[in-house]
Parts: structure tokens; sequence; C-alpha cells
């Protein structure tokens, strides 16, 4: 059974729901990415690999497909980076807790294994916040120091393990 975990794609400065389900294979090792991405999604996985080898994450001999839903729709950022990375670790077993139910994922990842904001981050957590979502992980933004929204609770973290 694939792990299910939320983000939230960009169409302009419009945000929407975002489910990435990841399951893992036996097979060559690989990430395969479906549900229209652009270059810049296909790019993801050689930045989640690099960044879960960053922290032993448990993936060898191991075929990822990722379903990034709506298939219907492209989806045309890295935004989804920090969740993917999420779905993989929750599905190796490297994460035991449960993830929130109503929480969603964005950030993109460096090789390192930290994570970044993306552009159009303010338009992302205002539509996590419109689509009912009560968690928000994502990295620090700098440029306007976001702490509070209410109704919506903001878990910042800067690196994978950090993720709480």
């Amino acid at each position: 059974m694939a792990t299910v975990v939320s983000s939230i794609g960009l169409k302009g400065m419009e945000g929407y729901r975002v489910q990435v389900e990841v399951q893992l294979l036996p097979g060559v090792e690989g990430i395969c990415i479906v549900g229209l991405p652009d270059a810049s999604v296909k790019e993801s996985k050689d930045r989640v690999l690099a960044a879960l080898y960053a922290y032993d994450c448990e993936i060898a001999d191991k075929r990822i497909i990722i379903n990034l839903s709506p298939a219907e729709q492209k989806k045309n950022s890295p935004i989804f980076d920090l969740a993917m990375a999420i779905g993989i670790m929750k599905e190796t077993g490297e994460i035991k807790d449960q993830i929130p139910e109503a929480a969603a994922f964005l950030g993109v990842l460096s090789l390192d294994g930290s994570i970044k904001p993306v552009e159009g981050m303010l338009p992302a957590i205002m539509a996590a916040k419109k689509a009912g979502y009560k968690v928000l992980y994502l990295p620090p933004i700098h440029e306007f120091p976001l702490t509070h929204i209410d109704g919506l609770e903001l878990r910042f973290a800067e690196t994978l393990v950090t993720v709480k």
C-alpha cells in the first residue's frame, strides 16, 4: 500500500491540493515521477535521492514510484521535494510516527538534505490554509518572517532530520 503525503501545487498565483503517493517496489534503484511533472519536478528525483543518501535512508535495491495527483494538472515547481522525501522515509520505515492527516509539506531539497523555500511560498501557504490543512511543514523563510497564521500550525525545519 502506498504512503500518501500532502503538498500544494501552484498554477500562477493560485494554489491547489496535491497528493504525493509513494510506493516502493523491488527492482533497480531509482525514482519514477508520474502525474504530469514538468522538468523542474522531474529533477526532484536527483535532489531527493541525494538528500536521502545524506541521511543514510535505506533505499538500496528499491524502485520508487511517485504519483502526483491530480494527474490531469501539470506540476510546475520543485515545491514537492519535501513531501516526496517524507513519503519515501515513511514508506521505508525511517519515519515511524504517524504523519498528521491534515498536514502539508512544502519546500525544495538541497543535495545535503537542507530544505529551502521556492518561489511562490506565500501563495502556497495561503492555499494550504484555504484547503483546510491544520499543520504546515516548511523551511524558514527569511524574505518574510512568517511566524503565525490563525488556524494553521507552522512547523519550520531547516533539514530533513529536523522535520517533526
